[in-house]
């Protein structure tokens, strides 16, 4: 489901926000940016070093960074931030405290860049993330008092040379988080046939909605049947039908919805490569889908994400989301980039008419 976007918000957030009156000119804290990452979000050699550029000379005894695989609790915390002891960052890279790990990193002369030689080639598919931590200052002492997060993925594109999988036909649910041109999110339910020969894959892609038939009064409630739907998890509550996924546990109260209004489905090619053990690279040729109300048009759609199994063998996926264009209306808003976060649905729970793909891999579609 496209969540309703905030039009009063977004118009708000393109106006200025002040008026130059004369007041003095506001010098801002060294602000960070990957300049090796192309305008999806996506760094085109995961084995080469990696740059952070300032807009302006640092002071390096105030800089500490991280650079991590993303991953979030259910209100967008990182790992060290979501006070659950079980939780911990994935580390890649850190130089923090003047305690480094995971490679060797280095300044410019100008102290306007730095650069990570990494230890590692940096995982292909999941969803990473430059941490630049509180305190960052510039010569003058104008400094941060938040983190920067600066998120990136490293792409995986299905090449000419078909290799062999271990990768089964799977239906997934998405949660996938759009950070710009606009904050929205979409849910997707996702049927993937995969020829083990060659690690193509067929791939249906369909708008999941929260459940309007599920029945609250076993709970204990009563939910209004014009403005609100009963969600089971993470905990009974009515809520509106609008609103966001915390985490795809929450994949039960959702239903496909193809059709109407609301509806879409559609098709894309891809593939899928075996990594580590048990660990798999994915990505899609771009495609596009739009949507009648509200009328939002997606043009280009790509994932890249890496699958592997947790400790209690459901299966899971993170990566990155990107589209060439996102319409509101007739109007382009430019490129869209955001994260997304997946899980596979027990086949004992998958829905009545869980939409499939048309065709095979092997199977030329008629245009």
């Amino acid at each position: 489901m496209l969540s309703r976007f905030p039009v009063l918000a977004l118009t708000l957030a393109i106006l200025p926000l002040s008026l130059s009156l004369g007041c003095d000119a506001y010098d801002a804290p060294p602000r960070a940016s990957l300049p090796d990452v192309d305008e999806f979000g996506v760094l085109a050699n995961p084995a080469a070093p990696l740059t952070i550029a300032f807009h302006e000379p640092v002071d390096p005894a105030t800089f500490s960074v991280r650079v991590i695989r993303y991953q979030v609790d259910g209100e967008g915390r990182l790992y060290d931030e979501d006070g659950d002891p079980n939780t911990e960052l994935d580390v890649i890279y850190e130089w923090v405290n003047s305690l480094e790990e995971g490679g060797l990193g280095e300044y410019d002369e100008t102290k306007t860049s730095y650069t990570m030689s990494l230890t590692k080639t940096l995982p292909i598919g999941p969803q990473l993330a430059v941490v630049v931590e509180p305190g960052l200052a510039d010569e003058e002492g104008h400094a941060w008092d938040v983190r920067q997060v600066l998120k990136f993925g490293a792409t995986f594109d299905c090449g000419a040379d078909p290799k062999p999988t271990t990768f089964a036909d799977t239906r997934l649910i998405a949660q996938v988080e759009v950070d710009s041109p606009l904050d929205t999110q979409i849910q997707l339910f996702i049927h993937l046939v995969v020829d083990p020969a060659s690690g193509a894959l067929v791939g249906q892609f369909t708008n999941a909605d929260r459940d309007p038939t599920i029945d609250c009064s076993p709970f204990g409630l009563s939910c209004n049947s014009e403005t609100e739907v009963c969600r089971t998890l993470p905990a009974p509550a009515c809520v509106e039908p609008s609103k966001r996924m915390a985490t795809v546990e929450e994949y039960p109260d959702y239903i496909h919805v193809e059709g109407g209004k609301t509806g879409y489905s559609f098709t894309a090619r891809g593939c899928i490569e075996d990594q580590a053990e048990n660990t798999w690279a994915f990505s899609n040729a771009p495609a596009d889908v739009q949507v009648i109300s509200p009328p939002v048009g997606i043009k280009g759609i790509k994932l890249n994400i890496q699958f592997e199994f947790d400790e209690q063998g459901v299966l899971r996926g993170a990566g990155s989301f990107s589209a060439q264009n996102l319409f509101l209306g007739a109007t382009p808003n430019g490129v869209a980039i955001g994260s997304v976060f997946l899980r596979d649905i027990p086949e004992d729970e998958v829905k009545d008419g869980f939409p499939a793909p048309p065709y095979g891999p092997g199977d030329i579609p008629n245009e």
